[in-house]
């Protein structure tokens, strides 16, 4: 055996997880995924709590977002997940209330260690506090906490957590100004 064999990577993902994520694929295709954007909000929610995800009220999410395990997910109330946003919830993802996160986002709570070659899987949390938008195709890496009332500009990379009430972009993601609201 060659030292690159001896080296390849190991997936370690229990049985029971890739059994349980192979429902879900299912289900997500014939009962998710081609539902009407503007309706079955509902039925989405329940469908992804049939799961293990928790959702508060009047959240809505499209059915073209990808979730790729609902029992590490969180939602607060008055979420809205756009158009062809992933969930990528290898661990838990948290999202507060009055939360947007707009299409094509991707929200990343796992990846691989580089300094090795056997590539192991590294998962993190992620935090996203109330009142946040996360702007068109924006990337969150995992272990990320982006605190409340934070602006997430469109095509950003957020590499590490981000302080409240600040409009942030860039990439990396750095503030740029306070988040400053006013009565309307």
């Amino acid at each position: 055996m060659s030292n690159y064999e001896a080296l390849r990577y190991v997936d370690d993902i229990p049985a029971r997880h890739r059994v349980l994520r192979l429902t879900w694929e299912v289900v997500y295709i014939l009962t998710f995924r081609w539902t009407p954007r503007w309706a079955m909000h509902g039925w989405r929610r329940t469908l992804l709590r049939l799961f293990g995800a928790e959702i508060g009220s009047g959240s809505r999410i499209a059915p073209s977002a990808k979730i790729w395990a609902p029992w590490n997910l969180k939602l607060g109330e008055y979420v809205a997940i756009g158009d062809d946003v992933y969930l990528y919830a290898m661990n838990k993802i948290t999202i507060g209330s009055k939360v947007a996160i707009s299409q094509e986002s991707f929200i990343c709570a796992g990846t691989h260690d580089a300094t090795s070659l056997r590539r192991p899987l590294v998962t993190k949390p992620i935090v996203i506090e109330d009142h946040v938008w996360i702007a068109a195709r924006a990337f969150v890496h995992p272990g990320v906490h982006i605190a409340e009332g934070t602006i997430v500009g469109a095509c950003s990379v957020v590499n590490k957590s981000l302080p409240a009430w600040m409009i942030c972009a860039g990439t990396p993601c750095v503030p740029l100004k306070s988040r400053v609201l006013r009565d309307s």
